[in-house]
Order: C-alpha cells, then sequence, then structure tokens
C-alpha cells in the first residue's frame, strides 16, 4: 500500500459499496475477543445485565453518533482522515491528530496480538496432548510460551495488511460472525449443562463510579474509529445511499451487536467462572472439535479488526506523519509485539484488567480531537470543504500559521486541561504511580468542550 495512493481522493465512479456491505463490515470489524471482554467487565464491576445492557446501548450509541456525523466528510468527498483533518488542524498541524489517533490504535493493535496469539499457542499446546491435555496446566503454560505465537503473529498480519492478500480477507470477513454465532451457541450450550454459577449480581446503580466506568469502557471501545471512520466511508456511494449506509451500518453493526456481545460475555463468565473467552473455550467446550474450532474463531476474529482497523492507524503515523516507507513493514511489527502486554499479563484477570485500564484513559485524548473536526465541518466550514486546498500542502491548501492551525491546538489543549479541572472539583480523578488520570467520562467532556470552544478560538485567530 502506497502512502501517496491511500491519501488519494476515491472518485465518485469508483465508491461502489452500500448498506449490506458497509454493515457487515461494521459487524465483522466489532466482532472481536476484547468485545466479549466487555461482559466480563461489567460482570467484574458488579453490574447486573441489564445494566450491562444499558452502559453497551448508551455508550456505543454516543460514539455511534459522532462516528455517523464525522463520516459525511468521507461520503461526501471520498477522502481519508489525515486529509479530512486538514482544514481544522491545518496541514502540517493534522500530524497531531493522526499521531494521537495511531498510538491509541497501536494500544489496540497489541491487545488484538496478545489475544489472536493466546488462542494459537492454547490451539497448538491442546492438539500435541500438552500436560496431558489437562486445561489448567495448557492455560499455566501458554501465558509462558504465547511470545512465540506473538512473534508469528505481527509478521503474518503486517504483511497481509502490506501485500492485501485476497484470500486472507475473505476469510476474515466472516470470522466475527462465525466467532458470534459460536459463543450464543456455547452460552446456551453451558446454560442447559447446569452452570458453574447461576446468580447474578445484584448492580450497582446507574449513577454509580463502577457504572461510570463501566460506560467510559463502553464508549472509548469505538471512540477510535469514530475519529477515522472516513477511510472506510470513503467508499461509499456518493450519494443518499452513501449516506444512509453511513448511518445503518454502525448502528447494527456496532450498537446491537455490542449489547449482544456483552451479554454473552457477561453470562459466560457468569457460567463458568473464568475471565478470557479462549479460558472458557479450553474448559467448558465439549470436546474436541468444539475447542479446536472456538480457538481458530478467537485467533481469525482478533486478526480481522488488527488488519481493518488497528494497523492501519499505525500505517498513518509511518507513512503519512513519518514518511517512512522503505522500513515501515519492519517497524509496524516490531510495535505490535511491543505493545502486546505479554510483559504485564500472567493469567486471566490480569488481560481483563489490562484493557479495562487501558480502554477507560484515552478518551481524553480523542474525545476533543472530534470536538474539534464536528465544529470544524458543521459549523465554521459549514459543509464546504475546497477539494483543491485539501491537496495542496502549501499555503494555498488549508495552510493558517505556518501550517498549525491554533485554533484547534488551543481548543485541543483548554479542552484537556478543562477536563482534568472538573475532575479535581467532583473528586474523580485516579492515581496510579505519578500519572494521574481523570474522570472516566473524559471523552463526553473533551467533546463538548471542544465543540464550544473551537468556534471561539476561530474567530480569535481568524
Amino acid at each position: 500500500m502506497k502512502g501517496e495512493q491511500y491519501l488519494e481522493q476515491i472518485p465518485k465512479e469508483k465508491r461502489l459499496y452500500g448498506t449490506v456491505t458497509f454493515s457487515w463490515m461494521m459487524f465483522s470489524m466489532n466482532v472481536c475477543i476484547p468485545l466479549f471482554f466487555l461482559g466480563t467487565i461489567g460482570y467484574n464491576l458488579g453490574l447486573n445485565p441489564l445494566e450491562v445492557a444499558v452502559g453497551a446501548l448508551l455508550g456505543n450509541l454516543a460514539t455511534v453518533i459522532v462516528m455517523i456525523l464525522n463520516g459525511v466528510p468521507g461520503v461526501k468527498y471520498g477522502i481519508p482522515y489525515p486529509v479530512q483533518l486538514k482544514p481544522s488542524w491545518g496541514t502540517k498541524g493534522s500530524h497531531i491528530p493522526v499521531i494521537l489517533r495511531g498510538i491509541v490504535g497501536a494500544g489496540w493493535y497489541g491487545i488484538e496480538a496478545y489475544n489472536a496469539s493466546l488462542a494459537i499457542t492454547m490451539i497448538a499446546l491442546f492438539m500435541v496432548g500438552y500436560g496431558g491435555g489437562k486445561p489448567p496446566v495448557i492455560v499455566q503454560s501458554s501465558f509462558k510460551y504465547i511470545v512465540i505465537a506473538l512473534a508469528v503473529y505481527v509478521i503474518l498480519a503486517t504483511v497481509t495488511v502490506a501485500k492485501g492478500l485476497r484470500t486472507i480477507a475473505k476469510v476474515i470477513n466472516i470470522s466475527g460472525p462465525l466467532l458470534l454465532l459460536y459463543f450464543i451457541w456455547l452460552t446456551i450450550y453451558l446454560g442447559n449443562q447446569g452452570a458453574v454459577n447461576t446468580v447474578v449480581r445484584s448492580g450497582a446503580g446507574f449513577f454509580s463510579k463502577e457504572f461510570a466506568l463501566y460506560l467510559a469502557v463502553q464508549t472509548n471501545f469505538w471512540a477510535t474509529v469514530c475519529l477515522n471512520i472516513s477511510d472506510l466511508a470513503r467508499g461509499l456511494y456518493a450519494d443518499k445511499r452513501g449516506l444512509r449506509a453511513l448511518v445503518i451500518g454502525p448502528v447494527l453493526g456496532i450498537i446491537v451487536t455490542s449489547v449482544v456481545a456483552s451479554i454473552q460475555g457477561y453470562y459466560m463468565t457468569l457460567y463458568t467462572g473464568y475471565s478470557t473467552p479462549q479460558e472458557i473455550i479450553l474448559y467448558a467446550a465439549p470436546g474436541f472439535i468444539a475447542v479446536i474450532l472456538g480457538q481458530i474463531f478467537a485467533f481469525l476474529a482478533p486478526f480481522s479488526t488488527d488488519v481493518t482497523a488497528n494497523i492501519p492507524a499505525l500505517m498513518n503515523i509511518i507513512e503519512y506523519s513519518l514518511k517512512m516507507n522503505k522500513y515501515k513493514l519492519i517497524a509496524v511489527a516490531l510495535i505490535g509485539f511491543i505493545l502486546a502486554p505479554w510483559w504485564a499479563v500472567e493469567k486471566g484477570p490480569d488481560v481483563v484488567n489490562y484493557v479495562t485500564a487501558f480502554t477507560a484513559s484515552y478518551g481524553i485524548l480523542l474525545g476533543p480531537i472530534a470536538g474539534i473536526m464536528l465544529a470544524d465541518y458543521y459549523i465554521v466550514k459549514r459543509r464546504d470543504y475546497d477539494v483543491e486546498k485539501l491537496y495542496n500542502d502549501d499555503p494555498n491548501g488549508y495552510w493558517y500559521r505556518n501550517g498549525f492551525n491554533y485554533a484547534a491546538i488551543i481548543a485541543y489543549i483548554v479542552s484537556v486541561v478543562g477536563i482534568y479541572l472538573f475532575s479535581y472539583a467532583i473528586g474523580d480523578v485516579t492515581r496510579l504511580g505519578p500519572l494521574v488520570f481523570p474522570t472516566n467520562l473524559s471523552w463526553y467532556f473533551g467533546v463538548v468542550l471542544a465543540t464550544l470552544l473551537y468556534p471561539l478560538f476561530s474567530k480569535l485567530f481568524k
């Protein structure tokens, strides 16, 4: 994939997919192993099934609304995320949100790579009868030997993105749906077999800190792609059919799917007492074939998400911002290997805790970016971008001052500071060593603050 080709505008006559294709794309991207952690996280926080369902509904609804609004320029102009940022951040300033989004995407790449590699390792040990085929031995050894499978995984995923292997692409397009169907079957099976525990949590309350944390995790799960949704939406029909697909696709593929999968994850943990889907498959799936199929799906689903969402975001940094083409594949593979938490995770609950801490924290980085993008397009530019200026990386383009739009930069900084001040005022901060994290609902405050502040600073710096 050449960087210049990726950044080019897609002509209207080449934008040829609609509602069915886009809905399937959203659905396939959404169904991955961390998606089922959302139910486990809710269970561990003491939430009941209703609170889990409501948290999934509200959290994903919020990001889908922003996603749809942010995707309109992609449908209208056929432009990718880095180009869409130029009117609001400036030609050079656009690298700032590209890097911030790419950093979070790289973190998710590591998490997905770890989960897929864990499934691969369990498959290998299970098939050779390691430790007499006893699940506890296989699980313990899988966390020990996962680094080997991880090295293979990051190489395969990187090559797939770079080469666009059609055969693998066809397989990964159905991997997410197969995983969801498999877990629906497994949950029903477990419910009929006499579960370890059938007593649901009593609930923490919709106004509790536990629910706020859970809402943040659900929200931030898709706060990443709601920024660079144009990378995908720019292939939609450049008319009402494309706009219709932009709405229906995320509603079905993200909101509905996330609610269903979160409930699935909740009950799988409730029924078995285990934290990760890979462990649940190994311990609870009935028979050799059921275990192998489940782990294969558990590998392919994260793989599909990495090659369609996470690695491309990392590629944006390497190609667009760092202008690195010669060694980009090596760089992507190394980053994925280093960011996978093999150095921090020793057992199943550690994986869930790692995902919880990571997902709940980065909303403060991405929320203000979304607010600035929305305010620029709908309020400042009044839904009108100059395509010629979009592709001029000189003072004839969206140059502002030295290539930077200081209205966006200052609005971003003030929004982040405002979130911290508000968090201290309400006493909702979390300390982790020298680091201080603000309220779990940072994404929401960031979107609102930046949307309000950016138009004001745009007038000031005009």
